[in-house]
């Protein structure tokens, strides 16, 4: 399946005048059927202003109705959750259904409107009298759409930035980098990344967020040299996490759990040596991230080995034991690709059945269904 983004093909949503003008102009220079100059004048005008408010009412409705129906239903059953996640934490999520909401609770009081002028219409008794109702009509109607102005405004923004967001392939399993700032994960993902990764601007911060593709070898068993198949993986380089409790975080921060909460089948965490000053702050992050995500198969790196003396990393096995060792020392340098990416491949095939079962349970039901 190809990356999906369910926010990059809905149309852009016009704010309340452009949407009011559109609808009339249209209704405006459509000729009416029954109006010829063989029928009676009143009788002739009666029909073309009824039609018109029938036509307007039409118009406005069909266009509050797309811009509902195309916004994707905002339930991590139907779209993958890492979309719902960011929406609410940006803009609420039950904001953004009570506003499109509001535009069909706006679309039926069109509809009112409508029943209410056409029955007067075609009783009127003067031409001018008809002219005048249709033009009331189609002044309440504006009205109508002119206090949607601000949520239409709303919902454009919704629309704009998160169809800026990368897409996420619902078939792949998908690894998530996970550390303290500045640690190297960025320099992971490009070196294990088999084509050149997708960036795409991390919507609402000035933060990147980085989504690229890699593909794990499959072997027939442990001493097989040549690969049966291959199965491509996603990784998501997340922003930078500070071991602070939850209520504390940034929105940055927030976006990185809500990456690895929604999308993670495996996490790969970077621990950083040489940032001396901040060693029971990352052993505290690592914690937290093993105890909310107990069912992740996690691998955890020390990176950065070329920066460290043998003296340091005598220090690093050390400190490895005392606080980490329930966990593998693995200590690489990130700019020996290969090494990194035979890590990761050994990692994927230890825990290759788990890793794909997550990945199962993560795809929403009604992309499942079709």
């Amino acid at each position: 399946m190809p990356s999906v983004n369910p926010f990059r093909s809905i149309i852009p949503v016009p704010r309340a005048e452009k949407l009011y003008e559109m609808a009339r102009t249209n209704v405006m220079k459509t000729s009416v059927r029954g109006t010829s100059e063989s029928v009676p004048p009143l009788q002739r005008i009666r029909k073309k202003e009824a039609t018109r408010i029938e036509l307007l009412s039409k118009e406005l409705r069909n266009r509050l109705f797309r811009i509902v129906e195309e916004f994707p239903r905002l339930d991590p059953e139907v779209i993958t959750g890492f979309y719902v996640e960011i929406l609410d934490l940006s803009f609420s999520v039950d904001k953004i259904r009570k506003t499109l909401g509001s535009f069909s609770g706006s679309a039926n009081v069109i509809w009112k409107i409508k029943r209410e002028y056409l029955g007067n219409v075609w009783h009127v008794r003067s031409i001018l009298e008809a002219k005048r109702l249709r033009r009331s009509a189609f002044g309440r109607m504006k009205s109508v759409v002119m206090k949607l102005d601000n949520r239409l405004e709303f919902i454009e923004m919704v629309r704009s930035r998160m169809r800026g967001m990368p897409g996420i392939d619902l078939d792949q399993p998908t690894l998530c980098i996970a550390g303290y700032p500045n640690v190297g994960k960025s320099s992971l993902v490009n070196a294990v990344t088999s084509a050149t990764p997708e960036i795409g601007s991390y919507p609402f911060t000035t933060k990147n967020v980085t989504f690229g593709h890699l593909e794990i070898p499959i072997y027939a068993s442990s001493t097989a040299k040549q690969a049966l198949t291959h199965l491509s993986c996603q990784i998501v380089d997340t922003p930078g996490i500070l071991d602070r409790s939850l209520e504390k975080r940034n929105e940055i921060e927030l976006r990185a759990i809500a990456a690895i909460k929604t999308l993670a089948n495996a996490i790969v965490f970077i621990f950083d040596y040489t940032q001396s000053d901040a060693l029971d702050a990352q052993k505290n992050l690592l914690n937290q991230i093993s105890q909310n995500f107990p069912d992740i198969p996690l691998l955890l790196i020390c990176g950065k080995a070329d920066l460290l003396d043998e003296t340091q990393k005598t220090e690093l096995e050390s400190f490895w034991q005392q606080n980490l060792s329930q966990h593998k020392f693995n200590l690489i340098s990130m700019n020996l690709k290969h090494e990194v990416f035979d890590l990761i491949v050994e990692f994927f095939e230890k825990n290759r059945v788990r890793i794909v079962n997550l990945a199962k349970q993560r795809k929403p039901v009604i992309e499942e269904a079709g």
